[in-house]
Order: structure tokens, then C-alpha cells, then sequence
């Protein structure tokens, strides 16, 4: 009886097994896709690829993608803020005070943005999640201007990985179904 159950029944496990392996690599595949297609749309697609990958588990959904890239900008931005922070208290001269109290400013206005677009997410309200995402960028590059020439390699850096955090929210933000 044993024998008999086994042969019926072992190959329509392998072949439902068979059919779970081939969907999990066809997920996998529109996963990559997917990540990979917002990943191009930034200044340093390695970076957006290993970010994704650290942070998302199978299968990527818009909605998913979206909230790990915000989380993950928003992260990036606290501790942007903090290196800010730090920079302003060790400048030397009155100048490069007020320019890093600037960035302070406008990170801190960021994080606060960042905090409400998660919350827009998570409440599926994805007119004031594109809204609050879109003034984000504004932010970074109004630091970067008020820098200037007393910008320091590091911070550059660290504004370039931000530009690419805030876009790859944007984009997977574009992807969700409304």
C-alpha cells in the first residue's frame, strides 16, 4: 500500500515542486526588474541595487519598494542631520556656522517630510505621499547651494546617496497603483 502511495503521489510533488521553483524564479526575475528599472534612474545604480537587496525581502510590491526606500532615505537624512549638527559645532569661523545651520535647518524640515510621507503611505493617501516626497530633493540641493565651496568631500557625498534615496522614493512612488 505504501508503494503504491508513493508512486502515485511522489511525482505530482516533484512536479508541483517543479512549478514552485520555476514561479519563485520568475518572481525573482520581475523583482530584479523591478528594482533594477527605478535603480537606472539614479546617479549611482550599484548603490540603489545593494540597498534594495539589503533591505527588501521576495516578492517586491510597489507599495513594499516604496516604504523600504523611504525608511532607508529617512535613516540616511537623520544621520546626514547628525554629521550636519556635528560639522556646525566644530567650525572654526561665524560663516561656516550659519552656512551648516542652513543644511540643519532644511534636513530637519526633511526629516519631518520624510516621517509624514511614511505615514501617507501607510494610510494609502498617495496624493500627499507624492507631494511630500516631491519637496524633498529641494532640501539636499539647498544645502549643497549654501555650502558652496566650504562643502567637504564626505558631505558630498552624503548628499549625493541622499539625491539617490529621495529619487528611488520617487520613482517606486510612481509605480503604485492608484
Amino acid at each position: 500500500m505504501a508503494s503504491l502511495f508513493t508512486s502515485y503521489f511522489l511525482p505530482l510533488v516533484l512536479v508541483a515542486n517543479i512549478f514552485n521553483f520555476q514561479t519563485s524564479l520568475c518572481d525573482i526575475s520581475a523583482d530584479e526588474a523591478l528594482i533594477a528599472g527605478i535603480c537606472k534612474q539614479v546617479q549611482d545604480p550599484p548603490f540603489c541595487l545593494t540597498t534594495f537587496r539589503q533591505i527588501l525581502a521576495h516578492p517586491y510590491v510597489p507599495e513594499e519598494v516604496t516604504r523600504a526606500a523611504i525608511a532607508q532615505s529617512l535613516q540616511n537624512a537623520n544621520n546626514n542631520h547628525a554629521f550636519i549638527v556635528a560639522a556646525k559645532a566644530a567650525a572654526k569661523d561665524k560663516v561656516t556656522q550659519d552656512l551648516y545651520a542652513i543644511c540643519d535647518v532644511g534636513y530637519g524640515l526633511m526629516i519631518t517630510i520624510l516621517q509624514d510621507a511614511a505615514q501617507s503611505l501607510a494610510n494609502k493617501n498617495y496624493i500627499a505621499l507624492e507631494n511630500d516626497l516631491s519637496k524633498c530633493p529641494r532640501f539636499v540641493s539647498d544645502c549643497q547651494n549654501a555650502l558652496g565651496s566650504k562643502t567637504t568631500p564626505e558631505m558630498l557625498d552624503r548628499s549625493r546617496k541622499q539625491f539617490d534615496l529621495l529619487i528611488m522614493s520617487n520613482v517606486a512612488e510612481g509605480l503604485i497603483k492608484k
